[in-house]
């Protein structure tokens, strides 16, 4: 109810920030429009110069004057980048207007200005979409600019198809696109692909992005045969900013906090006492690690009350030298802390001979307290100088890094069977520190020739490389005792016995030299144009990992008693593996050669333009571990060769209106840890590498209806269908739960349905796209007959990630003349499979969750502005489950969990809202 009254309030306010009037005497209106496109001006100026009336078009492009006196006035139309216009006329009765502008454009370098500006814009993310020839979804810097989102991740949810999985401290890290996880999916900045600094995966984490520094965000769902072909899902391009061709400088400084902390604190540790390198790497292979060689500050927790985040952004740009060469730079600090509290549950499978479910018996329950402290640091520059109008070359870099240390302080209940002078029940307690450092590096060199008239060249040379860095991960245990039920304040035997402590480095790297060359030509045949490409690309990937694991494990009292936990600085352990454990898979270093070519026609014959293509790629892949000689794990060589036709239609039904039908073929290739054998511990369940799995293929139509009724608006209907074989899922490989690997199940189906709607109606917008997906899998898992696990049964099942109800929806509110913007945004997605078990029906899946997040900015003094954004406005509890009902015969009372229910709680995550102010300054 105090939810609800919240929202209530929450919209109430939303809509007083309108005010209406009513007047009497002459009404002048009308609306500002591109004379060219017909677009909306959006935030043009009018003025009545002898009256001194001032106003703004509005986000349809509408704007009005009431209570006009009779009388001949000269109205003033301006907009940047466009002529003024200037008109006298008679006003003796109401008025309607239609008033068209005409952009700058008596030279070329002012043409490309007013392409920039409008780059950046709601309308020119419209208009590229609608001249895209493949199916494609952009965000504009301005709509990520005034949305609730601080993180390229959280952008992406706004997007229809697109939900996200989110990191440990609740932020979105990876897009899922079309109920295809992440996996299957690539990320580019300007166009140009770019390893991942994740030390088991491919794809990239993108909350490493700020979001201050790009300048439109492309979601690409189909491919063309110039796009590299490994996405099943789709693509994510970050286009950032570009040089302007005048004085461009825009900074931003804010401040806030999150809930949680405000009401538990937060639980720091010191950072700077991490020992960033191994005692195998930091003495040599032959060294013998000593208890001494492990601090144990980075285990001392200091509660703290409340702790600022701090979150600047800098951009700034120009032209010079006749405006020949352009700069732009940017930079970007976010410094941001958060406590969240999880419980984690869980418990023993249980299926009888006639297959039918039975039931789950909780084993753990598991109350976890975190806080984390994520700093992120982006720092882009291009640079592009133009020779004359045939030759241009660009240079781009950009680095991103990601700091975050997170604590975790552990109260796990385990019921046991009785036993005389035991209980029932057994308490542990653990204490976390990890430090992950991740970077992200690309240095782009790009020239653009124009050949002969009609013969375009341009080649690319990128260098990237990617970093994370988990120095002395570390873990301590000690027993809490035995209790005679699981809320007894009383243990029977071994109460604060001080077990284990484990220690982790891991270090990877992944770099890409790549290189691109494209040959366009343009030209007519029969009356029909056309233009052929062909091009080819190259890529070396070199991935290295290393990783040392040391236990310590405590030593006995003189007595031969256990020594009892006080704090982390009394008591004595011994190394158990003091070399390090060098002799491991997960130590191992990667080649990968990616060689590609491709051929494309475009043309275009009356209202039908047809793009139709081949994309031949080649992928050979080596690996070499550090396991024994005698190991199988020891090396490993694939090779494979993939041809990937598409075909894009476009039927330009009007200038407003578009039919699409697509198809194209595509891969997914497994990563380097994927393939290379070993294991290590995850943060919930042992990992382990798979050398027999195969890469992914998949056949992928696409259908889509589009209207453009003006600049800003759009109505998309699209369906998609896709079949997918050898999916890579990840799923147990034995009935104890030992190995959580990566295997291929089968072949799969994938469709669905996509709706995008958005209008505007004086100040007031509303934006609202809902995506249905449904896949399908056939997997055989495990049942049990006599207590003993059983392979017998197929399921059939979704894909894991996919959800089948994705929907967003943005009351938007833009007054030009009072400076302000404002919106509530609402995001849903529906529950989904996120762990894949071997027992059927046994899937541990995500409740569907609903989250509401609110911005506004209020602009003054003409170049300043005042921002606030609030995220989980209701505090939702993300929750995962299994559908299966809970025994009565649990020993311990799991908050949140209903004995007998047909779902079983497994872990449960209260992340607290979070909340932003700052000012910022633009000039332009």
């Amino acid at each position: 109810m105090e939810k609800r009254l919240l929202l209530i309030q929450l919209l109430s306010l939303f809509f007083c920030l309108s005010t209406s009037a009513q007047s009497q005497g002459i009404v002048v209106k009308g609306i500002v429009l591109d004379a060219a496109t017909k677009d909306q001006l959006l935030g043009a100026t009018i003025t009545i110069a002898e009256l001194k009336l001032n106003a703004s078009a509005r986000l349809d492009g509408s704007f009005s004057f009431n209570n006009v006196q009779p009388g001949s006035y000269t109205f003033h139309f301006r907009y940047v980048g466009y002529i003024n216009k200037d008109t006298t006329m008679e006003v003796y009765s109401d008025k309607k207007l239609r008033i068209y502008l005409h952009p700058k454009s008596s030279e070329l370098n002012t043409v490309v200005v007013s392409a920039k500006q409008s780059r950046e814009s709601e309308a020119s993310a419209k208009r590229t979409e609608q001249l895209s020839p493949n199916v494609v979804n952009i965000v504009s810097a301005k709509a990520i600019l005034l949305s609730p989102d601080i993180t390229v991740a959280n952008v992406m949810q706004r997007v229809s198809g697109v939900s996200i999985e989110r990191s440990g401290s609740g932020d979105g890290r990876y897009a899922i696109i079309r109920g295809m996880d992440k996996r299957y999916n690539y990320t580019l900045i300007n166009g140009i692909k770019i390893p991942s600094p994740d030390a088991k995966n491919r794809y990239v984490p993108l909350d490493i992005f700020p979001s201050d520094l790009v300048e439109r965000i492309e979601i690409s769902k189909t491919l063309t045969p110039d796009m590299e072909g490994d996405a099943i899902g789709g693509s994510v391009n970050m286009v950032m900013k570009n040089a302007p061709d005048e004085l461009y400088f825009n900074a931003s400084a804010s401040t806030g906090t999150n809930q949680n902390m405000l009401n538990h604190g937060f639980n720091s540790f010191p950072v700077s006492a991490i020992n960033t390198k191994s005692p195998y790497e930091a003495n040599g292979a032959s060294y013998l690690a000593k208890p001494a060689d492990f601090t144990r500050n980075n285990l001392n927790y200091t509660n703290k009350s409340f702790i600022p985040n701090v979150i600047a952004n800098l951009s700034i740009g120009n032209r010079f030298f006749d405006k020949k060469l352009g700069v732009m730079l940017g930079g970007s600090y976010q410094n941001t802390y958060r406590t969240y509290s999880n419980i984690f549950v869980q418990g023993d499978q249980y299926l009888d001979v006639a297959n039918a479910p039975g039931a789950l018996q909780i084993k753990h329950a598991s109350s976890r307290d975190y806080s984390t402290q994520v700093t992120r640091t982006g720092l882009n520059a291009k640079i592009d100088y133009r020779f004359d109008d045939k030759n241009r070359i660009s240079a781009y870099a950009f680095y991103a890094i990601l700091d975050d240390a997170q604590a975790r302080l552990t109260r796990d209940s385990i019921q046991t069977p009785p036993r005389a002078g035991y209980g029932t029940g057994e308490v542990w307690y653990y204490g976390r520190s990890k430090y992950q450092h991740q970077s992200i590096a690309n240095t782009t060199l790009d020239g653009q020739h124009l050949l002969l008239p009609g013969l375009k060249f341009n080649w690319i040379g990128a260098y990237s490389l990617a970093k994370s860095n988990v120095p002395d991960l570390a873990e301590y245990e000690y027993d809490g005792g035995f209790y005679s039920d699981g809320t007894s304040s009383t243990p029977y035997l071994h109460a604060n016995k001080v077990m284990d402590m484990k220690r982790i480095w891991q270090d990877n790297s992944d770099k890409d030299l790549s290189g691109y060359a494209n040959l366009a030509f343009t030209n007519k045949l029969a009356n029909v144009p056309f233009t052929i490409t062909a091009g080819g690309m190259y890529r070396n990937k070199t991935r290295d990992n290393l990783y040392q694991s040391y236990l310590l494990q405590p030593i006995p009292n003189s007595d031969g008693t256990f020594q009892q936990w006080s704090d982390i600085y009394h008591f004595n352990w011994s190394v158990n593996n003091a070399d390090g454990a060098p002799a491991n898979a997960n130590a191992y270093r990667a080649n990968e050669d990616v060689s590609a070519g491709y051929g494309m026609l475009k043309f275009r014959i009356k209202n039908l333009e047809s793009l139709v293509g081949l994309r031949m790629e080649n992928t050979s892949l080596h690996f070499d571990t550090d396991a024994p000689l005698t190991s199988s794990a020891k090396t490993g060589d694939i090779t494979y060769t993939d041809m990937l036709p598409s075909v894009n239609f476009k039927y330009i039904l009007n200038d407003k209106t578009n039919l699409r039908l697509s198809y194209f073929a595509s891969i997914n290739r497994p990563s380097f840890y994927e393939i290379v054998p070993g294991g290590q511990p995850g943060d919930d369940y042992n990992e382990a590498g798979n050398p027999a799995l195969k890469h992914a293929t998949a056949d992928n139509l696409d259908f889509r209806y589009e209207l453009f009724p003006k600049a800003n608006e759009q109505i998309l209907i699209g369906a998609f269908y896709k079949k997918i074989y050898n999916p890579i899922e990840y799923g147990f490989t034995d009935t104890k739960f030992n190995s959580y690997a990566p295997q291929n199940f089968g072949d799969a189906t994938n469709y669905g349905v996509e709706v995008v709607f958005e209008k505007y109606i004086s100040n007031f917008g509303l934006r609202v796209n809902y995506t249905y997906t449904n896949s399908a899998i056939t997997t055989t898992k495990f049942q049990t007959i006599n207590k003993k696990p059983v392979l017998g049964l197929e399921q059939t099942r979704p894909l894991q990630g996919q959800s089948a109800h994705i929907a967003n929806a943005a009351l938007l509110y833009k007054n030009v003349k009072m400076g302000i913007d404002a919106q509530i945004a609402w995001q849903f997605t529906g529950e989904r499979i996120a762990l894949v078990s071997p027992y059927y029906e046994f899937d541990q899946w995500q409740k569907g969750l609903n989250t509401f997040d609110i911005s506004a900015e209020k602009r003054f003094k003409k170049h300043f502005a005042v921002f606030v954004k609030a995220q989980n406005l209701l505090n939702t509890a993300d929750e995962f489950f299994i559908k299966q009902s809970t025994t009565q015969g649990n020993a311990y009372p799991v908050s949140y969990q209903t004995v007998g229910s047909n779902q079983t709680l497994s872990s449960r995550t209260i992340y607290g809202q979070n909340y932003q102010l700052g000012l910022r300054y633009t000039l332009k």
